[in-house]
């Protein structure tokens, strides 16, 4: 991927000081901040199911840790159902003709049912627990996929114990044929399987098809014809079964789909995931976006030299030269490791270049914005929640090990004996630590290791602001400064939001809250909203 940078765009991202200007006075509030780019109402799409109680779409986000309830028509955002409701980041979801509705918890391992009028009820499964379908006798079956594998047939009431049918699938969002076969596909290989759940256990499958790419859903149409997602590509084919593999593209996108579903009209509806909208196909094949696209997990920020602002999303990357939208973006099409994108759950500036980190992926990369090649790539760590250019090596803070490293060399370690490391800014000779479980920030250089602060409350992102240190404290809901001389803190920016939801099974303090400065401007994401602020310096 290339990216045009045009010098008038990027010259509306700077604001020119004129002379005799002042410091802005601090603490600013957020009513002073410049939104950058659009915010989604959602944050990040992946199971969608349309329903025939009610005729509405439903879309879970494990991210946003609910599911969302859509008029079709319009897309306008009618119910939110999460953790009050029982629901604690959904995957995938299912609903029958009496309006009860079916989840899978990826993370906690769950299955959750939901009837009208009832309290919720859950039932263990294990980690990984994905896709979710029932059969036209009202048989339930899900399958696990990332975090565990196997295909499952569950009580409908969830109260015997789960039937493992076959240990060995990795299979996505599937759904029944005509024929009474379950048609999955199989994520990794793109193959489309047909499942005979009634065969002999571990039961069997065959191979009817090949999208070529990651499939993540295969959904059937009234009319008995099949339809499959490629998810790196960002197509929807209706697939052909007569042994070439003659796909008829549907859906084309230019982000990746997580997910479809058709109403009982035969409208598909696609879940976009990391652009946040929901694309309706008529039968006609004429598509519309009902949500608009917008940041849905901002998260780490980084400015480049040519004054391009970066925010991670999870499985997405924006740039932006200008304040009204995007105009690049990077999505996880879960290319093999070493080749492309791999997710960010945090983002930060070397020279012309990007590092990235995604405890998802569980990846440190460096990454060149300009032709999106990785020059490294890292899949070794214990749970990366940061990474950054120090020196000569990229210091990466490993959570599952307490500790922050090289991470070319996990031996070598910079810092040990934290809670969960997480912040991390370095000015070449200096690299400063947050530790988000004590509170504490760390100063290593070649000499060892000193107390900057205490005291925080659950600091996440730096940024190195002259002779200060920048820290995001969600629960205070501002940014605070650090002197580095005095270690004395101070409110910078108040009256920010933060109020995102954090799954459960997920990093505890969901995605970091980032925070990035040059010359003229502070720029702090903030998740509750799905905002990206600039901050002006001058007035």
């Amino acid at each position: 991927m290339r990216i045009r940078i045009a010098f008038v765009l990027t010259l509306l991202l700077v604001v020119a000081v004129p002379v005799g200007a002042e410091e802005a006075p601090e603490p600013m509030d957020v009513s002073e901040g410049r939104q950058v780019g659009p915010a989604a109402a959602t944050n990040s799409l992946n199971g969608i199911y349309v329903s025939p109680y009610d005729g509405n779409v439903y879309v879970a986000s494990v991210g946003g840790d609910e599911i969302t309830v859509h008029d079709p028509d319009t897309g306008d955002l009618l119910d939110r159902i999460g953790p009050e409701r029982g629901v604690h980041g959904p995957d995938d979801v299912f609903i029958t003709d009496d309006g009860t509705v079916y989840w899978t918890e990826i993370l906690r391992g769950y299955v959750g049912m939901l009837k009208p009028g009832h309290d919720p009820v859950h039932q263990f499964v294990g980690p990984g627990v994905n896709p979710i379908t029932m059969s036209d006798d009202g048989r339930l079956f899900v399958g696990r996929l990332f975090l565990g594998e196997g295909l499952y047939e569950l009580d409908p009431n969830l109260v015997d114990d789960p039937q493992l049918l076959n240990e060995n699938l990795n299979v996505n969002s599937f759904d029944f044929g005509p024929d009474g076969h379950l048609y999955a596909p199989s994520f990794f290989t793109g193959e489309i399987l047909k499942i005979d759940v009634d065969s002999a256990v571990p039961v069997t499958s065959e191979i009817v098809a090949n999208v070529f790419g990651v499939a993540s859903a295969a959904k059937f149409n009234s009319k008995g014809e099949l339809f499959a997602v490629n998810i790196g590509e960002g197509l929807v084919m209706k697939i052909d079964f007569s042994g070439a593999n003659n796909h008829e593209v549907v859906l084309d996108t230019v982000g990746t789909i997580d997910n479809i579903a058709f109403a009982t009209n035969d409208r598909l509806f696609a879940a976009v995931g990391a652009d946040n909208q929901i694309v309706r196909v008529g039968p006609r094949g004429n598509s519309v976006a009902i949500t608009p696209a917008g940041l849905g997990l901002p998260a780490g920020v980084a400015v480049s030299p040519d004054g391009t602002v970066w925010v991670s999303e999870l499985f997405a990357m924006r740039g932006f030269t200008s304040t009204k939208r995007w105009t690049s973006s990077f999505y996880d099409r879960f290319a093999p490791p070493g080749t492309a994108f791999a997710g960010s759950m945090t983002v930060s500036a070397d020279g012309d270049d990007l590092v990235l980190s995604s405890g998802f992926a569980n990846s440190v990369q460096v990454m060149d914005p300009a032709t999106g090649a990785v020059s490294l790539d890292v899949r070794t760590l214990a749970a990366p929640t940061n990474a950054v250019r120090h020196g000569d090596i990229i210091a990466a803070a490993q959570a599952g090990a307490g500790n922050v490293v090289n991470a070319e060399n996990t031996s070598e370690v910079l810092i040990g004996g934290l809670g969960l490391p997480l912040g991390l800014a370095s000015d070449g000779n200096t690299l400063y630590v947050g530790d988000w479980a004590f509170g504490n920030i760390w100063a290593v250089t070649d000499a060892g290791t000193s107390l900057v602060a205490e005291g925080l409350v659950l600091p996440e992102g730096l940024a190195i602001d002259g002779d200060r240190l920048l820290v995001v404290e969600p629960i205070l809901k501002q940014v605070t400064a650090i002197d580095l001389a005095t270690g004395v803190a101070s409110p910078a920016i108040v009256g920010l939001d933060y109020s995102g939801r954090d799954p459960e099974g997920f990093f505890p303090f969901g995605l970091m809250s980032g925070i990035a400065v040059n010359d003229q401007s502070i720029y702090v994401a903030d998740d509750g909203v799905n905002k990206l602020y600039q901050f002006h310096r001058n007035r």
